[in-house]
């Protein structure tokens, strides 16, 4: 487990900084697809499945691609290699992002990471635990827990919000129609 967190903390740091670092923003696109799949590791190492599905479902998956379509709708002029008018800030960007990183271990040094504290003062790690036959529910996160709410409590609020949707998705279709029509 360590070792599939280091080697997935190496690949988001360089998929970050190739983010930001790409002159085509379709690769930085591509790259930042790759740091929301290390999110997605994070999640599974600390045992939160359901978080990690929407985050590759929804994140990877369907708000890349509507950045990809953007970008390509777009599709900007190139500029020649010369005129780059935010040259002059890239010194000073480097500055600040080495000082709010010193800050950072400084802030991480002396407090450590070790659970979410509840009201009671406990520290809690909010994984899911291994199910048996006397555990019903999980920990925040985990799939089990996240059905029993939305399925129980939440379940009118849920197809409210469902049918929302489909009424404005409905909306959206006669609107268009009538438009191209």
């Amino acid at each position: 487990m360590t070792v599939a967190f280091w080697i997935t903390s190496v690949v988001a740091v360089l998929s970050g900084l190739n983010v930001i670092l790409q002159r085509n923003p379709i690769y930085s696109a591509l790259f930042l697809v790759a740091n929301f799949f290390c999110l997605a590791v994070y999640y599974i190492l600390l045992n939160a499945q359901f978080l990690a599905a929407v985050q590759i479902i929804v994140y990877a998956g369907a708000i890349m691609v509507l950045f990809l379509f953007v970008l390509t709708l777009l599709s900007p002029g190139r500029e020649e290699p010369g005129d780059d008018p935010l040259s002059r800030f890239r010194i000073p960007a480097v500055i600040l992002a080495a000082v709010i990183a010193a800050v950072l271990a400084v802030v991480l040094a002396q407090n450590p990471l070790h659970g979410v504290v509840n009201k009671a003062g406990q520290v809690v790690d909010g994984s899911c635990p291994i199910p048996n036959a006397n555990h019903t529910g999980g920990g925040l996160g985990c799939v089990s827990t996240i059905g029993d709410q939305l399925f129980s409590i939440y379940l009118f609020p849920f197809e409210i919000t469902s049918f929302l949707l489909l009424l404005a998705m409905l909306g959206a279709v006669v609107l268009a129609k009538r438009k191209f029509s």
